[in-house]
């Protein structure tokens, strides 16, 4: 175990009212990645919710490095390991999606793409059937607009919820994400936890 890993599970294990998620030392990487390659992180932390993530970076001390991953589709991760913190937002607590109005969908950031593309047609709303065949979850859609077939996320993204590096909430417009071609220009520090997507009325069979 390295020994930065193990001070700082230690100091963040220890506090009261203390942290709800997993926190790990030592982790081995090779198993979150769809590649099974890599080196451990000093600290792992996989949080219950977006309470838990918040809390956590708070009492994170900013000299620590942070580095967020995803499900691992397109992560790889030198022999060397991840220095500093690993958060991994999983799908028990960042893996709903909800239906929000006629039109619109809530996702968690864990939601794999094709999912979501599954609660759509459930649902008859059409727009995002270029998800089916994207591996990977919808954070990383987020960070760079990801697409397929003529679609990308900016067209379907209306608001992001986030958690800076100082464990602060922010609600991001469309705007604010300022995407363009396969890249996002929201600040790297925030961390997306959700997001509300809209797409049309549309018959299930005619988005089969």
């Amino acid at each position: 175990m390295s020994s930065a890993g193990e001070a700082l599970l230690e100091r963040l294990s220890g506090e009261p009212d203390g942290i709800r998620g997993r926190l790990q030392a030592d982790a081995d990487m090779s198993k979150l990645t769809w590649f099974r390659v890599g080196g451990p992180a000093d600290l792992l932390f996989q949080p219950a919710d977006e309470d838990d993530l918040a809390l956590f970076l708070s009492r994170l001390p900013a000299e620590v490095p942070v580095t967020v991953v995803g499900v691992g589709s397109n992560l790889l991760v030198r022999d060397g390991g991840i220095e500093g913190v690993v958060i991994r937002l999983s799908a028990k607590g960042f893996g709903a999606v909800e239906q929000v109005s006629g039109t619109r969908l809530r996702a968690g950031a864990a939601v794999l793409d094709k999912k979501l593309a599954a609660a759509a047609l459930e649902a008859g709303i059409g727009g995002f059937a270029f998800y089916h065949g994207i591996p990977g979850g919808i954070g990383g859609a987020l960070r760079m607009n990801a697409g397929a077939n003529g679609t990308e996320t900016t067209q379907r993204v209306v608001e992001v919820t986030a958690i800076d590096r100082q464990g602060r909430r922010h609600v991001l417009s469309h705007d604010d994400m300022g995407y363009t071609y396969r890249h996002s220009a929201a600040a790297p520090d925030l961390i997306f936890t959700s997001a509300v997507f809209e797409g049309e009325v549309q018959d299930r069979e005619q988005i089969r």
